[in-house]
């Protein structure tokens, strides 16, 4: 079972991406992205993001800021993200992020309930 943290950088490129998203055995990854969840828009990223979602990857949201949190589509930077499938974090931090997905994985849940559960705090981990 693999999940994977990463962050995202102004110049990130395609084959970083890439390579990161068809890791073998990749079960989901946790991006670390800009301010309210906003990520590049460039078709290749999106793409990227969407095909990983199909092969069924789990993509969880969390904020690189410190404070602050997660809301998919405040903006439009983060509206497409959304769409593909990607899931909020709101405010749960990496570390918090990381945990909670290997426990969730690791209780052997299908798919759908990990990303249920993502989404509600099962801890404290997130003050939704």
């Amino acid at each position: 079972m693999q999940n994977i943290s990463a962050r995202l950088f102004p110049w990130i490129n395609q084959n970083i991406v890439r390579n990161t998203l068809t890791t073998p055995g990749l079960k989901a990854v946790i991006l670390e992205t800009f301010d309210a969840g906003n990520a590049p828009t460039v078709a290749w990223f999106l793409d990227l993001l969407k095909e990983a979602v199909e092969n069924g990857v789990i993509l969880f949201n969390v904020t690189q800021c410190k404070g602050g949190s997660v809301d998919i589509g405040k903006y439009e930077t983060s509206a497409e993200l959304g769409m593909i499938g990607v899931i909020g974090g709101t405010d749960i931090t990496t570390e918090s992020a990381v945990t909670k997905l290997m426990y969730l994985l690791g209780c052997g849940f299908s798919k759908e309930e990990v990303e249920r559960l993502l989404q509600v705090s099962l801890r404290g981990e997130m003050t939704v």
